[in-house]
């Protein structure tokens, strides 16, 4: 072991962590999401728009041990994440997107698969050349509030967090999950500055819902920088029940 390596440990072990300077996006986001889980006590996180499973990996990876229930609508994209979360319990996935109604809709896929949406691309573009769909898939669509005693069985936890990344769709997965939106005392929304899909709400939109519902700001982190890091393109906001954590 390095003398690097060595120095690292024994900080570790006082509870000191050394990061790079200025810190990196990932960095800043590990630490965030880590922060508000620990100061929440969340026990149990509901992953909507799993993709193919890397926000639960970064969850394991900065040393979540507990439920993970994750939620992703496309085959082959929730292929690849039945796969993650079967080797990384507990955690619970479903082939499912969240939205305010129940029943079947079309999903545009996107040339990038994290680019997925109900919602139309605007195009193409010199900040986003590959926001495009390159087909369609019908899927299933659900409320929160309509499937959450079912997601529930089995898990034994009290402290719940909501994340969501479902590319201009959180606000409808906000409205869909109402009837239990009192059981969460965290969530994560993706804020667009640049508007990537027609019709999607704007940032200072989306906020103003989840404030409405009892929600304040933690913390905002990075997603995606253009113009050479320059400009930021979207933002993920973490957010947690107006009252004083432990």
């Amino acid at each position: 072991m390095g003398v690097v390596k060595i120095g690292q440990h024994f900080l570790r072990l006082l509870g000191y962590e050394v990061v790079p300077y200025p810190p990196t996006d990932w960095v800043r986001t590990r630490d965030s999401l880590w922060r508000v889980l620990d100061k929440l006590s969340i026990d149990c996180v509901f992953d909507v728009g799993a993709n193919a499973g890397d926000y639960g990996n970064l969850l394991r990876a900065i040393g979540y041990k507990g439920w993970i229930v994750s939620f992703e609508p496309v085959q082959a994209t929730f292929s690849k994440l039945a796969q993650r979360a079967a080797a990384r319990p507990p955690w619970k996935v479903y082939q499912l997107a969240l939205g305010s109604t129940n029943g079947q809709a079309e999903i545009n896929l996107g040339q990038s698969d994290d680019l997925t949406s109900f919602l139309t691309p605007t195009g193409p573009s010199e900040r986003l050349p590959q926001n495009q769909a390159i087909g369609r898939e019908t899927v299933e669509v659900r409320r929160l509030d309509s499937i959450f005693e079912d997601c529930m069985a089995g898990i034994d936890a009290k402290r719940l967090y909501l994340k969501m990344d479902t590319q201009g769709f959180d606000l409808e997965v906000l409205k869909g999950s109402d009837g239990v939106l009192d059981k969460f005392v965290g969530a994560q929304t993706e804020l667009s500055f640049v508007p990537l899909y027609e019709g999607m709400p704007g940032h200072l939109e989306a906020l103003k819902e989840f404030e409405s519902r009892g929600f304040s700001v933690v913390d905002f982190v990075p997603v995606t920088r253009v113009a050479g890091g320059l400009l930021m393109m979207e933002m993920d906001s973490i957010l947690a029940r107006a009252v004083e954590p432990k």
